[in-house]
């Protein structure tokens, strides 16, 4: 199933691209090593544009060899574990790597090593002086943040111009490095309003560098991983917060239609797959939007099955079932136990900071409709039922209170097509669908909706 996902900010660091032109003869890169420590699953995963590559396999005595193809002109690939680490690939390479953990070591040799061994300073650097100083450095006022953030960005650009790199990865790195800077302004009123409690003041010119940039740059989508996050904060912001919005979704289309980088269509195209589900009325037009956009047929093949299923779970359609969730009552409820009354169904966590907000919002409706013929029925996806338990008896949550028998992967969960938390349907009193895309329990027509009313 695809993953659950809720809304989370975080201060990360970005992991670094360089870039080289693709050279002729062999498209791949060779990466070899050993480790000074055991692995449970003896495989290492590689990184590279935000997805899983390749699982390298680590024999016994924790030596690995292996071939990376290289597929484009993005040659900074990532090992996420058993140590972080952001490598230079490209079909030069040829790079053994030596790892131990106690104390934390990283050696690198062989031909284009010197470009991973910048990468390693350059990590180290940014965690230790921009990273791990968040709690300072992002609390100064603005004038101070910008003049302070741009002399150690700069003292990182002195390193860089040590080496004797090619001009293409100089130019490269340069520009991560200035790109870093423009994500750091980005996060700065976040950041600011978190610790200090307050909105921030920002100078008009705050954001001059932001607004230089061209974010339609398909040769920069490609090749430089910082810049492609700036491109996809600047245009995932015009959805917001509720990606269910109709206007919203026709207006990130016609937007993103207007871009000449068919990369950067193809991106967000592909991510619009997530959107196609029960109850959005712009289905249709997301599933013309990416079969117009996409090359690839896994994702295109992806599209139209959502597609379809959303078809076989219009309204009117009997609702999937559920047979014996455990009720917090400690015996087990069905959905056909529940027919009979129009049922509020949420899907929730309880880790979900934005589900316990909309939670204490569907109390407040509760009230309202007290006396009317409906259920106010709330499914957790928990793993552990234990803690489930102990919050819906603290908080003293009212209607059925369900978990799953599998989490996120109960089939009731797969077949309604849930894909983000927390998330709301409405069946009517026989156990047909009215919406598996309902209105949050605070928008003002859900009294209406619930009652039946247009």
């Amino acid at each position: 199933m695809k993953k659950i996902i809720t809304t989370l900010t975080t201060l990360v660091l970005l992991a670094p691209c360089g870039a080289q032109s693709l050279q002729k003869g062999k498209d791949y890169g060779v990466i070899s090593g050993k480790l000074d420590f055991s692995m449970p699953n003896q495989k290492m995963r590689l990184i590279h544009n935000d997805k899983l590559f390749k699982e390298i396999a680590v024999g016994n005595d924790g030596s690995f060899r292996d071939t990376i193809p290289v597929i484009s002109n993005d040659h900074t690939y990532y090992l996420e574990d058993p140590i972080s680490l952001s490598l230079y690939i490209d079909n030069k390479t040829n790079i053994e790597i030596f790892m131990s953990m106690q104390p934390l070591k990283v050696t690198v040799s062989g031909a284009q090593a010197e470009q991973t061994q910048y990468f390693i300073e350059r990590d180290h650097f940014f965690k230790e002086k921009i990273s791990d100083a968040y709690n300072t450095l992002f609390l100064q006022e603005p004038q101070e943040f910008k003049k302070n953030i741009r002399a150690l960005l700069g003292e990182l650009k002195r390193k860089l111009e040590s080496y004797n790199f090619d001009n293409e990865f100089l130019k490269n790195q340069q520009n991560w490095i200035d790109y870093n800077y423009i994500y750091a302004l980005i996060k700065y009123p976040d950041i600011y309003k978190f610790f200090i409690r307050k909105e921030v003041e920002l100078p008009k010119d705050f954001y001059a560098e932001r607004d230089a940039i061209d974010f339609d740059n398909a040769q920069e989508f490609e090749r430089n991983e910082v810049y492609r996050t700036l491109v996809k904060i600047k245009y995932f912001e015009q959805i917001g917060e509720n990606p269910n919005n109709p206007e919203r979704i026709d207006n990130f289309i016609k937007l993103i239609s207007t871009l000449k980088s068919d990369n950067i269509r193809a991106y967000f195209a592909e991510n619009l797959v997530l959107l196609i589900k029960p109850g959005n009325t712009e289905n249709k037009k997301i599933l013309n939007f990416i079969l117009h956009n996409v090359k690839d047929k896994k994702v295109i093949q992806d599209a139209k099955e959502a597609y379809h299923k959303t078809l076989k779970l219009a309204p009117g359609k009997p609702a999937p079932l559920f047979t014996n969730y455990e009720n917090a009552q400690g015996g087990t409820t069905s959905l056909t136990d529940l027919k009979g009354k129009r049922l509020y169904v949420s899907i929730w966590t309880t880790w979900c900071l934005p589900c316990k907000t909309k939670l204490a919002d569907l109390r407040v409706l509760q009230e309202k409709l007290k006396g009317e013929n409906i259920e106010f029925v709330s499914i957790a996806i928990d793993n552990d039922k234990q803690e489930w338990r102990e919050m819906v008896k603290k908080r003293e949550y009212k209607g059925v209170q369900l978990i799953t028998d599998k989490a996120s992967e109960s089939q009731f969960i797969k077949e309604c097509g849930i894909t983000q938390i927390p998330t709301f349907l409405i069946i009517d009193e026989k156990g047909r669908i009215v919406s598996l895309n309902a209105p949050q329990p605070s928008d003002p027509n859900i009294e209406k909706v619930l009652k039946g009313k247009k």
